[in-house]
């Protein structure tokens, strides 16, 4: 993406590998991108054996059934936008990726595990993804992941504090 001149984030179990300090399987890399169908054209012209599938929230790309690349649209969620603004850069081999921040990658896992759309599966990994970046990290800026939340939903920055408080006492997140 770097190299087509494209502002991207890295997100899903990609980001929080580098939070967590415990790898978690995945199968696609998820990224949020500024211009998606730029980035759908990058792609698609490095990886021409792939399907491209294109929804009104997320570019999807396959191999066969399994999905390979979600690139999401910064329109999806007001977060995204944010955490496109926010990301800060990590160094992965000779790599340079963007990553979303503590608190970005905190807010994205809220805002996964609150959709009504996601299956209930995928929310109780994004629950158990979000217990384990909590614990992994006891300096969380609790003000700036009120104001993330609070581009999820109306509200949402006092409902994502309440799950850190869940997380940090060892309860179960209420999703």
């Amino acid at each position: 993406m770097r190299d087509a001149g494209i502002k991207y984030v890295i997100v899903g179990a990609h980001a929080i590998n580098g939070y967590t300090g415990r790898p978690r399987a995945t199968v696609d890399v998820d990224v949020i991108v500024q211009h998606p169908k730029k980035a759908a054209r990058a792609i698609a012209d490095a990886y021409p054996s792939l399907q491209m599938q294109d929804t009104p929230v997320v570019i999807r790309f396959k191999d066969d059934h399994n999905e390979v690349i979600d690139v999401m649209k910064p329109t999806g969620s007001p977060l995204w936008p944010r955490l496109l603004k926010d990301a800060r850069e990590i160094k992965v081999g000779r790599n340079l990726l963007r990553v979303p921040t503590l608190e970005g990658v905190l807010a994205a896992k809220f805002s996964s595990m609150s959709s009504p759309l996601r299956r209930l599966p995928d929310r109780q990994q994004d629950a158990v993804d979000f217990i384990r970046i909590v614990e992994a990290n006891k300096q969380i800026d609790l003000s700036v992941l009120q104001e993330l939340g609070d581009l999820v939903f109306a509200d949402g920055g006092k409902d994502v504090l309440k799950l850190v408080v869940d997380a940090r006492a060892g309860r179960k997140l209420n999703i």
